[in-house]
């Protein structure tokens, strides 16, 4: 380690004070105090808010070194562009752990060997209660857009965002293939007062005809561990309880719980091999989420923004100090999901309002978001307003 940025004095305390770090490595209090601070730099790890990993990846880039930036890798379609645009992007590994998971990996080989037969669709459903802490903690949570940065934090774009990485590196039958689907339509709520969103549904078609299917959401009291179903011609692999279970329709069974941690570390390890040259790839490259950034875009411009969900379906829960709101029937809503392949407005589901539009993303470049109001966006050369 040869240097670390960290504006918070209290956190540098709290690091040496643990033994975290050698009392000899230098601090700075911005990062490009750190970059331009004559050290002899190979690799800048961007563990930092969503709304900094642009500049931040940006500037390590024009420098040349490699980078491992944070999921979600950056909110918008624009960014990534000019991101790629400068040419170094497979100095780039971007921290979407649970990719090196052992049944994700499982599952991919599934596809890959052809055991499944052609993928007809792969659907992915998940809640994770979220409670006053958690949009307390940090000034861009909950948050659509920050001192005039792009932020789109909620579930599909930051917690759950494992799920939509996946689903593209699943339809692909290339080892470390990722597709981006030919359309996608979305639905975007907010049970709990925030900018930005609480429960999402997105549906799409890939280039091939496969179709998928995604509803998560943070607005309930009971949690529900993630499930991913892949369903081919040949057979279905079903992962569940939060990516620890893997079962397949020929019987097999891979029980893997791994830590979180255990996950993150095995990026850093392939980025070292990466960096060392002994022929490693990254597990997922900068350009791997392309597909990711272009369908949540997408989600968004085709729900038409964000929809407020009327307070006579939404009951706040829990002490003041750590309050949760529950959204009548979002458990079975993402059941039902999981089920049909529908999105919420097409369940009758009573708070689910929306009416969105199908959008095509071959040549989707562009996008403003909002709190509140219509989506923005350019398709081709038309803005359209949702």
């Amino acid at each position: 380690m040869a240097a670390i940025a960290e504006p918070s004095h209290a956190c540098r305390s709290r690091t040496r004070s643990q033994g975290l770090v050698d009392a000899s490595i230098p601090w700075r209090d911005h990062y490009r105090d750190l970059l331009e601070g004559g050290h002899d730099l190979d690799v800048v790890s961007i563990a930092t808010p969503i709304p900094f990993h642009f500049e931040m990846a940006r500037e390590a880039m024009k420098r040349g070194l490699f980078v491992h930036l944070e999921k979600p890798p950056v909110p918008l379609v624009q960014q990534l562009n000019h991101l790629l645009g400068l040419g170094v992007a497979d100095r780039v590994s971007v921290g979407f752990q649970f990719i090196n998971s052992r049944c994700v990996q499982e599952m991919k080989k599934l596809v890959v060997d052809g055991v499944l037969g052609e993928i007809v669709s792969i659907r992915a459903t998940g809640c994770w209660p979220r409670f006053d802490p958690y949009y307390a903690r940090a000034a861009w949570a909950g948050r659509m857009t920050m001192d005039g940065r792009p932020v789109f934090d909620g579930p599909a774009t930051n917690a759950l965002a494992h799920l939509v990485h996946n689903i593209m590196h699943l339809a692909s039958p290339a080892g470390f293939g990722f597709v981006a689907p030919s359309e996608v339509t979305g639905e975007l709520y907010r049970a709990r007062p925030i900018e930005s969103y609480d429960c999402a549904c997105m549906r799409g078609v890939f280039p091939g005809g496969a179709e998928f299917a995604l509803a998560v959401a943070h607005c309930s009291r009971e949690a529900r561990p993630f499930r991913l179903r892949i369903e081919g011609t040949r057979g279905w692999a079903l992962l569940s309880g939060d990516g620890d279970r893997l079962e397949t329709s020929a019987g097999q069974m891979l029980h893997k719980p791994e830590p979180t941690q255990e996950l993150i570390e095995r990026c850093y390890e392939r980025l070292a091999l990466r960096v060392l040259d002994r022929g490693a790839r990254v597990a997922t490259q900068l350009e791997d989420t392309v597909p990711y950034v272009r369908a949540t875009n997408a989600m968004y411009l085709s729900s038409g923004g964000i929809h407020d969900i009327d307070g006579v379906h939404v009951e706040a829960f829990g002490p003041n100090e750590s309050r949760g709101y529950h959204l009548a029937g979002i458990c079975e809503a993402l059941d039902r999901v999981m089920e049909t392949g529908r999105l919420f407005s097409e369940l009758s589901i009573p708070w689910a309002a929306a009416n969105p539009a199908s959008v095509r993303l071959d040549s989707f470049e562009y996008l403003e978001l909002g709190g509140g109001g219509p989506a923005v966006g350019r398709l081709q050369e038309d803005l359209i307003a949702g």
